[in-house]
């Protein structure tokens, strides 16, 4: 066999699942992890096409079976988080009744990796996006062990991810909460390891923390990174920007199979873009997470964590309006896609960034990221002030 699937999403299933240990994860030359076949030790049973969630397409539940907004009550914990804390809140409360916890963290090296935790502490390290590939590693493994050990598991990572642990263990799990995210793409590993020496060369400091969701600004897209903490707005930073844009994603990214409102997980979550349009009384600076409850595993679940949470029902259509990758992946743009990865391990990195990831700022941009974090956050609170009295107002009149 020389290939499991076109579309490889380097979720390292097949890896683990290999009886004969004949396939291994390699980065490719844009440094994206794929399956690689030993063809020595190969047997040809085809278990690894046949568990490939890019090769299935019964992975997914129906149409959602609730939508909420909700928010984090403990709000210290909200603050570290990227919008409403809906993560850490599921997270903390099955790590308090004696679970397992899977998501992101950075290691030593700033690696985005996947991770267990059972301790608040070790939690912290998880909570906040990190918009790179992450390696899930041997955790798919592990939390099959857990499962067995009848402990109770959240696991939460991408669409494909979660279809990936679901396909490898081959059943649903009453003790297992899989928590899916709306993802819009991946960069890879590569490019967040380049990038960091570009800032390390540029400050001559080496960064040992990066949070792509600093609220110091308030909920947004405020990033800050530590060699001496920086705090900078999305527009301003080119690994960022072209990020949202869409322009580094990994190729399976541009056609997902889980940008759709069926999902994979029991539990969708994501940033309530949008939400002051729809719910403009529960909006709030502090961050408003989305969240589909998919299953009735999550539903469950959901009943017995909502005491931590303030939340309000929603509506789908809402939350599709306010998230595309609900309904359609990424597009991809041709003239920069083609060409975004070119160099990125023989150029100088300075070079790399200036000739791939050119900013073109408008004086508006350039004036906004001067602004210190306080001022932004004062500018949100008069912006969400001024919204909320002309709201009122219309509806008044109407």
């Amino acid at each position: 066999m020389k290939q499991i699937t076109e579309y490889c999403t380097g979720c390292r299933a097949c890896e683990q699942l290999c009886g004969k240990k004949a396939i291994r994860l390699i980065a490719d030359k844009e440094g994206f992890l794929t399956a690689t076949i030993d063809e020595n030790c190969c047997v040809d049973c085809g278990l690894c096409r046949k568990r490939c969630p890019q090769n299935r397409n019964d992975l997914f539940y129906g149409a959602p079976l609730s939508t909420l907004a909700v928010r984090l009550k403990d709000e210290q914990t909200l603050y570290r988080s990227a919008s409403g804390g809906a993560f850490a809140g599921l997270a903390a409360w099955v790590i308090r009744h004696g679970g397992v916890v899977f998501g992101v963290k950075y290691d030593e090296e700033m690696r985005a990796v996947h991770s267990s935790a059972v301790t608040l502490d070790e939690l912290d390290s998880l909570l906040s996006s990190k918009y790179v590939q992450s390696d899930t590693e041997n955790t798919f493994s592990e939390v099959r062990r857990f499962l067995k050990e009848e402990r109770m598991v959240l696991y939460s990572g991408t669409g494909c991810q979660i279809g990936a642990l679901r396909s490898f263990l081959g059943k649903d799990y009453d003790n297992l909460i899989l928590v899916d995210l709306i993802c819009h793409g991946v960069s890879s590993p590569l490019l967040f390891k380049r990038y960091l020496e570009f800032l390390h060369q540029r400050h001559g400091g080496k960064v040992t923390e990066y949070d792509f969701r600093d609220k110091r600004g308030g909920w947004g897209l405020g990033y800050k990174y530590k060699y001496k903490y920086k705090y900078g707005s999305a527009t301003a930073d080119p690994y960022y920007t072209y990020f949202l844009k869409g322009h580094t994603y990994r190729e399976c990214c541009y056609n997902c199979h889980y940008a759709h409102t069926e999902r994979a997980g029991d539990i969708t979550i994501a940033d309530y873009w949008g939400i002051e349009k729809y719910h403009s009384d529960f909006y709030s600076i502090k961050g408003v997470s989305l969240m589909l409850l998919n299953s009735v595993v999550g539903m469950n679940f959901w009943k017995r964590v909502e005491g931590d949470f303030e939340y309000k029902d929603s509506k789908l259509e809402y939350a599709v309006a306010g998230n595309h990758n609900l309904k359609h992946p990424t597009e991809r743009k041709d003239e920069i896609r083609n060409h975004i990865y070119d160099g990125i391990d023989s150029m100088d990195v300075k070079e790399y960034f200036a000739t791939r990831f050119p900013l073109h700022l408008s004086l508006m941009q350039r004036v906004k990221n001067m602004l210190p974090a306080q001022i932004k956050l004062w500018l949100k609170k008069l912006k969400k002030s001024v919204s909320y009295t002309h709201l009122r107002a219309h509806e008044t009149l109407m």
